[in-house]
């Protein structure tokens, strides 16, 4: 398949044969723009609602195809586009959800997450940032380095100048006063 379809597409809808045209324009590029989409979405749903959307909004403003040079480059940079789209809508989505640690590709997150408990994990989650606001300066620092931006032990005494075992012990005493209030939290 190459760019020698859009001339015929265009020939069709000169003749006022829309609905053969359209025919075409799916017939030639849905399957392989299809498959183009999931391999960046891992989704067959949402790889049809991409090719779809992008087919249709082509389809509807097919009286301005001749200013296409490429069709088949078009079409194939505005699936990418939509599938960054998806795939940066979806990463906001489960940030919204997930606040604290890193998702995994083999993760799932349940989206019908009931009002409720949504309420109570953001509570809880400006409750822990919170207590880690309040904890001294170094230790802190520390460990917002580990767990929030997921440098490893060694890495964070590299770059802080300091020994393991410092951060090992700062780390220790940062869980032990959230563990404190998080019972706290809990029995009240």
């Amino acid at each position: 398949m190459n760019d020698d379809t859009k001339p015929f597409l265009l020939k069709l809808i000169a003749e006022n044969k829309d609905n053969e045209a359209c025919k075409y324009l799916w017939d030639q590029y849905y399957d392989v723009l299809f498959k183009f989409a999931v391999a960046y979405l891992k989704s067959k749903e949402l790889a049809e609602e991409v090719v779809s959307d992008v087919l249709y909004q082509v389809w509807s403003t097919k009286h301005h195809l001749d200013n296409i040079q490429h069709l088949r480059v078009y079409l194939f940079t505005a699936v990418r586009n939509r599938c960054y789209t998806q795939l940066s809508k979806k990463k906001r989505e489960q940030s919204l959800f997930v606040n604290t640690g890193e998702l995994h590709e083999d993760s799932h997150i349940d989206f019908n997450i009931d009002p409720e408990k949504q309420m109570i994990t953001g509570e809880l989650s400006k409750f822990i940032k919170e207590i880690v606001d309040d904890l001294p300066p170094r230790c802190r620092q520390i460990y917002k380095m580990i767990r929030e931006e997921g440098l490893r032990n060694k890495d964070v005494a590299v770059e802080l100048g300091i020994s393991i075992n410092t951060i090992d012990v700062q780390l220790a005493i940062a869980l032990k006063k959230i563990t404190k209030a998080m019972q706290l939290y809990f029995n009240r």
